[in-house]
């Protein structure tokens, strides 16, 4: 069991269903770490976040207020992710 997470696969599912149904998608909204459990993604899956919207032309949201309100694990930022 790998707890929260995010799977790009469903991403990709949900970005060809709205898709489908004539929806205009134009950004993806990320909040992370969680609210109000400090999860976190992992590097590599806000990593994905970010190539998931410059594949798909997506302006990226990242609310990461509660960066600070992590319990375990470290917090990995998308500036951090689209510096490197």
């Amino acid at each position: 069991d790998e707890g929260w997470g995010l799977d790009i696969d469903d991403l990709e599912r949900s970005l060809n269903e709205a898709k489908a149904k004539g929806i205009n998608v134009v950004c993806l909204v990320l909040i992370n770490p969680g609210n109000p459990t400090g999860q976190v993604l992992k590097e590599n899956e806000v990593k994905d976040v970010l190539l998931f919207c410059a594949r798909h032309n997506l302006v990226l949201l990242a609310d990461e207020v509660y960066q600070e309100n992590v319990y375990e694990g470290e917090f990995f930022s998308c500036r951090r992710a689209a510096d490197e």
